[in-house]
This record gives structure tokens, C-alpha cells and sequence, in this order.
């Protein structure tokens, strides 16, 4: 009897000797920062509009890895194309789009310790 009580015990022993499952690693978020004086749309990967108030910012996408470097826009398999639209007069009209990404318009910033931004910064002299 004692042993059918051993054995019976001994999952509950072990699952209490189990580390838990974290999410480590590095996470690398993308940012579309709109220092503009116009309200403007970005066009997600649902293909809905999301509003990017003036002087705001908002978080398009954000990825954990198990690498220690930051995954640059282009290099980002979900993330092919930013188009972004003003509404005029009830119409959405495009006002920036950036086919392929391209990186050289993206600052860098670490902003803690295993975690990396790029931020889109967008100022009337980018928009069309």
C-alpha cells in the first residue's frame, strides 16, 4: 500500500521541481512616430485602418527572439510594406508608403536591456 501511495506522489513531487516556461529573450518593436500636423492611417497587416494621431506614436508590431541582435525592418518576414494614408474630404488618400522597408529611414534605439526599437519618424517633408 505504501508503495501504491509512492508512486501515486510522485507526479505531484515532480511538478514542482519544473522551471517555469518564461518568455526569454530579445524583443524588437516597431514604431511609426507621426511629427506631422495631420491625423494619418496606418494600414496593418488585417488591412484596417489605425489612426495615428499628430505629435503620437503607435506600436505596429513587436517580436521576441532567441538572438541577441534586433531584427532590422527589412529583415522582418511580417513586416513587407508601411502605407499610410491622410483622410481628405471623407477619402482615404495615400500619403507615404515604404516598399521594400528600408532601413535607413528607421532610428535605432535600445531602449533596456534585451529589448530594441525602431521608430519611422514622419514629417510633412516625407508625406506626399
Amino acid at each position: 500500500m505504501r508503495r501504491y501511495f509512492i508512486v501515486l506522489l510522485l507526479p505531484l513531487l515532480f511538478s514542482f521541481q519544473c522551471e517555469d516556461d518564461d518568455l526569454s529573450g530579445f524583443e524588437t518593436s516597431y514604431m511609426i512616430q507621426n511629427n506631422t500636423n495631420s491625423t494619418l492611417f496606418y494600414l496593418n497587416a488585417e488591412s484596417r485602418l489605425v489612426e495615428i494621431a499628430q505629435q503620437s506614436s503607435l506600436l505596429i508590431r513587436s517580436d521576441l527572439n532567441n538572438e541577441t541582435l534586433p531584427i532590422p525592418p527589412s529583415e522582418n518576414i511580417e513586416l513587407s510594406s508601411i502605407q499610410l494614408y491622410k483622410n481628405v474630404a471623407s477619402d482615404f488618400i495615400l500619403s507615404y508608403e515604404q516598399t521594400p522597408i528600408d532601413d535607413a529611414f528607421w532610428a535605432f534605439e535600445e531602449t533596456s536591456e534585451n529589448r530594441f526599437e525602431y521608430t519611422l519618424e514622419l514629417t510633412e517633408s516625407l508625406l506626399d
